[in-house]
């Protein structure tokens, strides 16, 4: 992106693919967290959000800007303030607009930019000056748009450069827009070690001899060849005691081989006795032929016998968890999650679990297609802000409006209503 600029009061903030103006009143945090974020961040709702989040969520607090940020060769501009924008898009024809007279402030799309200038000051100096990437004081700008400011911008940006407005106008880092690049270190020495003279080989101890243990004839008795040795075993065997098990089946007994030899018997086997059949019931669950008789002779009773009758309690009906109710006229009962926007979606649940989907018009496309989630959480509901361009807004009777944080979750309460922008609100009623 070529990017010359004018000499003046206002900051402007110029990365690849991304331009940012703010008043001379700006805070340094604010223009620092901007110089942070926006490399990693591209799009204008971080813009948005930095401003909004140093401000509490207060527009009537908010100062005068003018960001442009690419979305490929696109663009997304947004204007606050009597500050004027002129573009050249794929028609090759220049667009003109301004942020005067708007409540909130003036967003463009605008397909295919080519060029792109910002006019802070009709009276700037007529010295241009170029700028790459950098922190300006700047009363008007101009962008040549070229290919490579598509792609995404560096993930890091740098230190904060540090603005001197009593700087000179064309010796200053300010105007150049250039942060001052820290001078290299200076190498240490290098100090000549001298080499010490060849180490000799180190031999390894040689092992130890093996004695072979002669092996005694078989006809020599035991124990000849031993005259007072002791054997001391190499590894040690951590073996259980002896009678760790003894208490489980006792000490062993040996028996000799030939007394647990198995013979013939001699005498003849007497025939076995035939069993005794077990008198009386083995399980105590058998019942004889005569009491079964009995049993079916015993009388059945009376067919006007009174019965007892075991109460059963009716389920509890679910208690209301309430509902909304969309300034275009939806009423929906807050029984699962509802998602609202322009053309809402939802690929986290199927089935029974499928959320209300409410689709709303947005004639200046300031409503995302998936905007805002309503959310049941047990005795609580809760809304999120689907990361949406231009946000959502919490309106509480008694307080100070407040900017939803995208992704997070808000708890929310019967009153309250969620300006998501383009005329559209969201009322909670009923809530438990």
């Amino acid at each position: 992106m070529q990017t010359i600029y004018r000499p003046g009061q206002w900051y402007l903030i110029v990365i690849p693919g991304a331009l940012v103006a703010l008043p001379p009143d700006a805070s340094g945090d604010t223009v620092a967290e901007l110089w942070e974020r926006l490399p990693q961040e591209r799009s204008l709702a971080t813009v948005i959000d930095v401003l909004t989040t140093r401000l509490a969520g207060s527009f009537a607090d908010m100062p005068s800007f003018v960001a442009a940020v690419l979305e490929g060769t696109d663009a997304r501009i947004a204007v606050r303030g009597p500050l004027t924008v002129q573009v050249t898009g794929a028609d090759a024809q220049e667009q003109r607009f301004s942020g005067a007279e708007v409540t909130t402030w003036s967003e463009r799309f605008v397909p295919a930019v080519s060029t792109m200038q910002i006019t802070i000051d009709d009276d700037a100096p007529a010295t241009a000056l170029p700028v790459q990437s950098g922190i300006v004081f700047a009363a008007a700008v101009s962008a040549e748009i070229e290919p490579a400011d598509a792609e995404a911008a560096p993930l890091t940006a740098g230190p904060v450069p540090v603005i001197d407005r009593n700087d000179a106008a064309g010796a200053s880092a300010a105007e150049t827009g250039v942060p001052a690049v820290p001078a290299p270190p200076t190498p240490a020495p290098v100090v000549d070690v001298p080499v010490p003279a060849a180490v000799p080989a180190v031999v390894p101890p040689a092992a130890p001899a093996v004695v072979p243990v002669p092996v005694p004839d078989a006809d020599s008795a035991p124990g000849d060849g031993i005259v007072d040795a002791t054997l001391v075993p190499s590894e040690a065997t951590f073996a259980p005691p002896a009678d760790e098990f003894d208490h489980l089946w006792g000490e062993t007994v040996h028996t000799p081989i030939e007394d647990a030899a198995v013979r013939p018997s001699e005498e003849p086997e007497a025939p076995a006795a035939e069993a005794e059949a077990p008198s009386g019931d083995h399980d105590g669950a058998t019942i004889s032929a005569e009491e079964l008789r009995n049993i079916r002779q015993t009388a059945p009773p009376a067919p006007d016998a009174p019965t007892e009758v075991i109460p059963v309690e009716a389920p509890a009906a679910p208690a209301s968890t309430g509902r909304i109710r969309v300034s275009s006229g939806q009423v929906v009962a807050l029984d699962r999650t509802v998602i609202i926007g322009r053309r809402p979606r939802s690929t986290r649940a199927s089935g029974a679990n499928l959320p209300h989907l409410i689709a709303v018009e947005s004639p200046q496309q300031d409503i995302s297609r998936s905007h805002l989630e309503i959310r049941p959480e047990g005795d609580t509901v809760v809304v999120i802000d689907l990361h949406t361009t231009n946000g959502s807004t919490l309106l509480r009777p008694g307080a100070d409006p407040m900017r939803l944080h995208p992704g997070e979750q808000t708890l929310v309460l019967s009153g309250d209503v969620v300006d998501l922008g383009d005329g559209v609100t969201v009322a909670f009623e009923d809530l438990p």
